[in-house]
């Protein structure tokens, strides 16, 4: 018995275009990520722009400080990079680490999506 769905065409998310788009978006999103903790940091953490930093790259930032920052305190057992000094870049490096793994979280989330439809798919035309 033939397939009666005809195979569709490319799809409007697949294209170079909308993936060179979507790669601006992460690499956007990642600057400004950056760029708003420097200005966090070269303003001397007013309070309103220390809650933007945090919600912006909100569990990301968790995700390193738990895997990255903590165990390196661990291993190096000295805490004086975790202190607040003055004007340092290490915060604004931390909050766009955040938002890069943020951007590899929702790229995966994708991955996964996308894979489990194509299996979904290739399970009816069985």
């Amino acid at each position: 018995m033939s397939n009666p769905a005809a195979p569709t065409d490319t799809r409007d998310w697949s294209t170079p275009a909308t993936r060179r788009t979507a790669r601006r978006f992460a690499a956007g999103y990642v600057g400004l990520a950056l760029a708003v903790a420097l200005a966090d940091e070269i303003a001397g953490h007013p309070s309103a722009l220390d809650a933007t930093t945090t919600l912006m790259s909100f569990p990301g930032t968790i995700l390193v400080l738990v895997a990255v920052v903590y165990p390196l305190v661990l291993l190096l057992g000295d805490s004086s990079g975790t202190e607040e000094t003055g004007f340092s870049l290490l915060a604004p490096l931390f909050q766009g680490a955040g938002a890069l793994v943020n951007v590899l979280i929702l790229w995966g989330a994708i991955a996964f999506v996308r894979h489990f439809r194509n299996e979904a798919r290739r399970s009816r035309r069985r």
